[in-house]
């Protein structure tokens, strides 16, 4: 059973306060941090990493971390390429909750899994993580991807036993997927996480799928609350139809590093890009304007923060919501977890590549 965490401060009043005086301020809310570009797969839809990519030291990560609390952010995505391959993840973690003092912040891990060990669930959770984003697209590998639950079923349920920090499972839709999706979460059941999709999107951030079957998912399957932000907005662009108006803020209150340090609007658009370290609050409010590339987008990380900061009072509800959801479980429910939670169903945890 996992080993205990170290005494956690929780998100109280002076978080959400600091999160609200980001919808009036000059300083940025939200950020992802690229650890390396480097991957351990190679999916055919992502276009988001290069193989044998180098590792920045932990020293390099811990500024760029420092920099961008400077700036104001209290929400981190932590991802890659593959963030597992890096040495020191861990430490880099327990260094960015500790920038967050009394008030506190929210760290994310964004992985696909493979490399995840038993110790090394437990060493994430003593470093405080807040939650665990860890992609698996199907029931079986497809032409895509290998992240199924044929490859990753036996880690899902290692981290249903052992994981004090929430857990959300991403799915990216394709035309291979969406399909057995359904079956995909009969099969996860029982498993205490939460689920949520990645609209497949070509160059640019750019829609990439359409039809009624996706719309039908959106409507049916429960899933995480960030998408009740942007719902409206998908299910439109799915049925071809992107006049529904939405303000970017990407380089603005969200903030992409990229693996070489330099911030960018997002993962997608490099028409910006300036060193993080000479990136100030002058050019936070230059960037809070509308990008060319806004039609036809649906990356949730930007449609996410960008409709969460543009329309407050309608999405506060669902803010605070995702909020509340990050408690962390206590040795004695992970305990109870551990006899509750089903066999692998049959799936083991060899990749198919």
């Amino acid at each position: 059973m996992g080993a205990g965490r170290s005494k956690k401060k929780g998100l109280g009043p002076a978080f959400i306060m600091g999160g609200l005086r980001r919808l009036y301020d000059s300083r940025s809310l939200y950020a992802q941090l690229v650890l390396t570009d480097d991957c351990n797969l190679s999916c055919s839809y992502c276009n988001e990493y290069t193989k044998g990519a180098p590792l920045p030291s932990l020293s390099v990560l811990k500024a760029r971390a420092l920099r961008l609390h400077v700036l104001g952010v209290l929400v981190f995505d932590i991802l890659g390429g593959e963030p597992l391959l890096h040495k020191d993840l861990v430490p880099l973690i327990r260094h960015i909750k500790g920038l967050g003092g009394s008030s506190g912040n929210i760290v994310t891990l964004i992985t696909n899994g493979f490399l995840l060990t038993p110790s090394l669930v437990d060493e994430l959770g003593e470093a405080d993580l807040d939650m665990m984003q860890i992609s698996v697209d199907s029931a079986r590998a497809t032409k895509d991807s290998c992240k199924s639950l044929e490859a990753l079923g036996t880690k899902l349920h290692m981290l249903a036993r052992r994981a004090s920090f929430k857990v959300k499972v991403q799915s990216v839709l394709t035309e291979s997927t969406c399909g057995e999706y359904g079956e995909f979460r009969r099969l996860l059941q029982g498993l205490p996480f939460d689920f949520g999709f990645s609209l497949l999107h070509g160059p640019g951030g750019h829609l990439a799928i359409k039809g009624e079957q996706y719309v039908r998912l959106l409507r049916e399957e429960k899933l995480f609350a960030g998408m009740n932000l942007y719902r409206n907005h998908a299910e439109e662009a799915l049925l071809g139809d992107f006049s529904r108006p939405w303000k970017c803020l990407g380089g603005s209150k969200f903030l992409y590093v990229n693996a070489a340090g330099e911030v960018q609007y997002c993962s997608q658009n490099q028409r910006f890009r300036k060193p993080l370290e000479e990136f100030t609050t002058s050019d936070i409010r230059r960037n809070n304007h509308h990008k060319e590339c806004e039609t036809g987008c649906m990356l949730g990380c930007a449609r996410l923060i960008s409709h969460a900061m543009g329309e407050p009072l309608k999405t506060m509800k669902t803010s605070l919501s995702m909020l509340a959801g990050l408690k962390h479980k206590s040795r004695r429910e992970r305990k109870a977890m551990a006899f509750t939670v089903e066999p692998e169903n049959g799936f083991g945890d060899t990749p198919k590549r």
